[in-house]
Formats: structure tokens, C-alpha cells, sequence
């Protein structure tokens, strides 16, 4: 299936998963909105029809100004995949405010803003698909990862209800795991040497993501998604 004339909203998508699944979407001829914080590397990816988009997602009025502007150009999403996430492992004693708002913003509280404002579009098409990567941060508990935990647990409750009050507007709301260690920039630098040896490329994941987005995946609305499987096709 091709997205033709389909815009697709993607963040994080400077780097692994992200950079992944706008590879996998550019073949597929989508319109490509992609956000990130690093623009040169955005810019050096050279994803086709892609319009590449810097912002600081742990900056809400960056966040808030960025829809803004989409708003004033009328811009319409169909489908939002929110990918952008930033583990940097610290004990709670060690956790302040400012550590624990940068966490929370950049996972949930853009999660929450992108939706708000894709979501009265999608609402009007009576069709939309809203994508959250989450992963096993999102249904456990790790030791140095509260703020991350609970970010992702987050978006795992605003799913859930999202996908409950879409479903009668035609709007599709998940959420994914990898369900396979992916080599990420992130993940070089938290994987235990262990780990390294299973990883896989973040590339043998997209499947999932074209999956999900291509509106044959209705009745796993409201589900959390393992990539590997879908992608490789265990989860039908």
C-alpha cells in the first residue's frame, strides 16, 4: 500500500526507530512532516518529500509555538507517530524537577499536544491513526528510570482512552514496543553488553508501523503493539 497525498507527522525522526519508519514511509510516498532537535541531522538524512521540522520537544512553548504555526498554514495530519524519547538513567534520589519535566515533556505532554491538535482533523475525515512508541518502560518498572517509566506509562493511559473516544469518529490509536533490541544511538549508550549481542536493526521494525497506518489494523485499536511480531507477522 502507498500513503500518496497521506501527510504523516513523525518525531524523533532524526535517528534509529524514527529514521526508520520515515525511510519506510518515504518509499511508500508519503507527505513526511518529520521533527527532531538535531535539524543537521534531519537535513543530512535526505529522506524524500520529507519537510524537516527543528524543535525542542522537552520545551512546551517550542511545542505549543510549532502547532501554532501548523495551524496558521492549515496543515492537516493523517497520521501521527510520536517516536521521540531521551533515557538518560538516574536514581530518584538524583531526580529534580527539571530532569523529571524534561522526561515527562518530551514523551507525554507533546504526545498529548500533537494529538490535541491532529485530532480535530481526523475527527473531521472521520478517519486518523495515532501512533505512540512505547516500550518496556511502559509496562514495568526499572531501577533508575522513574521519570522515564512513568512517561511511557503515560502514554500507554492516554492510548487507551484515546482509542476508546476515537472509536466511533473512525480514529485508530496505539501503542508499539520494539519487542527486540534495536541498535539506536540511545540504546548504545544504555544496553549492557548482553543485550548488544540480540539487537536488531531498526529497519526490520518499520513493517509494523505501515502496518498500523494503513487502516487494516482496526481491531487492534486501543492494544499495545509488539513491532517484531506485526512486523514479522506473528501479530495479526
Amino acid at each position: 500500500m502507498d500513503f500518496i497525498n497521506q501527510n504523516i507527522l513523525i518525531t524523533g525522526a532524526a535517528d534509529g526507530l524514527g529514521f526508520a519508519i520515515s525511510k519506510a514511509f518515504a518509499n511508500k510516498k508519503a507527505n513526511l512532516y518529520l521533527i527532531d532537535i538535531n535539524y543537521e541531522k534531519l537535513i543530512n538524512n535526505n529522506i524524500s518529500n520529507s519537510r524537516n521540522i527543528e524543535c525542542d520537544l522537552s520545551n512546551l512553548i517550542s511545542v505549543k509555538k510549532l502547532i501554532d504555526k501548523f495551524k496558521e498554514e492549515k496543515l492537516a495530519i493523517d497520521i501521527l507517530i510520536h517516536n521521540a524519547a531521551v533515557l538518560v538513567p538516574k536514581s530518584f534520589e538524583k531526580t529534580n524537577i527539571n530532569y523529571w519535566d524534561e522526561m515527562i515533556n518530551i514523551t507525554l505532554n507533546s504526545g498529548y499536544l500533537l494529538s490535541k491538535y491532529v485530532w480535530t482533523n481526523m475527527k473531521n475525515n472521520n478517519q486518523g491513526k495515532i501512533i505512540y512508541v512505547s516500550s518496556r518502560s511502559g509496562i514495568e518498572g526499572f531501577e533508575n528510570e522513574s521519570a522515564y517509566c512513568a512517561s511511557k506509562h503515560g502514554l500507554e493511559g492516554l492510548m487507551k482512552s484515546l482509542a476508546i473516544e476515537g472509536a466511533e469518529i473512525g480514529i485508530q490509536v496505539f501503542t508499539v514496543t520494539p519487542g527486540m533490541f534495536m541498535k539506536t544511538p540511545m540504546s548504545e549508550q544504555n544496553y549492557q553488553d548482553e543485550y548488544k549481542k540480540k539487537w536488531v536493526d531498526p529497519i526490520e521494525l518499520a513493517p509494523a508501523f505501515l502496518k498500523l497506518a494503513s487502516g487494516n489494523c482496526k481491531h487492534l485499536s486501543g492494544s499495545h503493539i509488539n513491532a517484531w511480531d506485526l512486523s514479522t507477522g506473528e501479530n495479526k
